[in-house]
């Protein structure tokens, strides 16, 4: 079975939570308190980390279809298996959309969309079918450059003094009602509570009694770290303009102008944002390709062709970039927390109660 240390598991976590998030102003419905939106959400997914940690801990050598199956039986659990599958196929799938809908918009505005589109999946199945191991080792390379050149941006938005924190006010104009509207389940699902793909993961560290640590750790400097972003770009558009921005983060760079000599850093924004989109595509793949192998029994490298061209496939079936923003952002939010709390959490329950009705039985 394939290893991951405990250094290579918080990266991934990192690399992986970040992924298209600066994409988007998350939580802009809430005006200028999207922020604070951001720490309720934050607060909430981190205790469901805690809760997917402690079902994991119950058999620390099985993964996502697994524990569903351990729980519920073997139809049932295998069933919700497949569901997830499906899941993890159709969040990959909304990546490759958004790589080739970002590389159209910023770089190559007269390339085919579908060519992009399957070149990165031509990468993805190629990293899948290369197994977890070297998937990781990749996310290890690719993270100090997103490490550098978000921290080469934040110094440059400093040093400009584009920031301006009276963007920020008044806060809780309207009470904490609006802003926690915002943040459930809508920022709860996205990003904070895709931690749940993790339980397909966490079977393959080789430190297991550490994966509770790293892992919370991880999330915690990853949320720390988009609620920053989120202020800063709330702080230099301000709430209207934030709102109206297809790319936020994009439209903030390109306000850096130093010396009439850096200027132009857009190219820099489209790099991250490509990194983070090719690991979480990537990482949603391989656990669709995993999670189905688990409920099916079809060897691993059977499984990733096909899932990569219905993935594909399935890339094409959204009209337009609105329309694939729109269901992203408005419907797919509304059912996904079906899969990040609700079957997780009767998971939770189902396995207390067995331990109960053991501990009657033993008594």
């Amino acid at each position: 079975m394939q290893q991951i240390g405990k250094s290579q598991l918080s990266v991934f976590i990192i690399v992986f939570l970040i992924g298209s998030t600066p994409l988007f102003e998350l939580g802009i419905k809430a005006k200028q308190d999207a922020w604070i939106a951001m720490i309720l959400a934050a607060i909430a997914g981190l205790l469901l980390a805690v809760m997917y940690v402690h079902i994991q801990k119950r058999s620390p050598e099985s993964e996502l279809a697994e524990l569903y199956i351990m729980h519920f039986g073997r139809y049932l659990g295998g069933f919700v298996g497949l569901l997830y599958a499906l899941w993890f196929a159709y969040e990959s799938m909304r990546n490759v959309r958004d790589v080739g809908e970002l590389t159209v918009m910023a770089l190559l505005t007269s390339t085919p969309r579908w060519i992009i589109m399957l070149l990165i999946i031509s990468v993805a199945a190629y990293t899948v079918s290369k197994g977890l191991e070297v998937f990781v080792r990749v996310v290890q390379l690719l993270f100090p450059i997103a490490a550098i050149s978000y921290g080469f941006l934040l110094v440059l938005l400093f040093i400009t003094r584009l920031p301006q924190i009276t963007n920020l006010l008044p806060i809780l104009e309207n009470g904490l009602l609006p802003v926690m509207k915002v943040a459930f389940p809508d920022l709860l699902s996205f990003p904070f509570g895709q931690m749940v793909v993790f339980f397909v993961f966490w079977k393959h560290v080789s430190e297991k009694k550490i994966i509770g640590r790293v892992s919370y750790w991880a999330y915690i400097c990853v949320s720390v770290f988009l609620i920053l972003m989120n202020v800063l770009t709330l702080c230099v558009l301000g709430p209207e303009l934030a709102a109206l921005t297809a790319l936020p983060l994009l439209e903030v760079v390109q306000l850096i102008r130093i010396a009439n000599i850096l200027e132009r850093l857009d190219v820099t924004v489209t790099l991250l944002l490509f990194i983070g989109l090719y690991v979480k595509m990537t990482a949603m793949y391989m656990a669709s390709v995993f999670t189905f192998k688990a409920v099916t029994g079809i060897a691993y490298r059977y499984c990733v062709l096909p899932i990569g061209i219905v993935i594909y496939g399935a890339s094409f079936l959204e009209t337009n970039n609105t329309y694939h923003m729109w269901i992203g952002l408005e419907i797919t939010l509304k059912f996904v927390p079906i899969f990040q709390i609700v079957l997780p959490l009767l998971m939770l329950i189902v396995g207390i109660r067995k331990k109960y009705k053991s501990s009657i039985a033993a008594g």
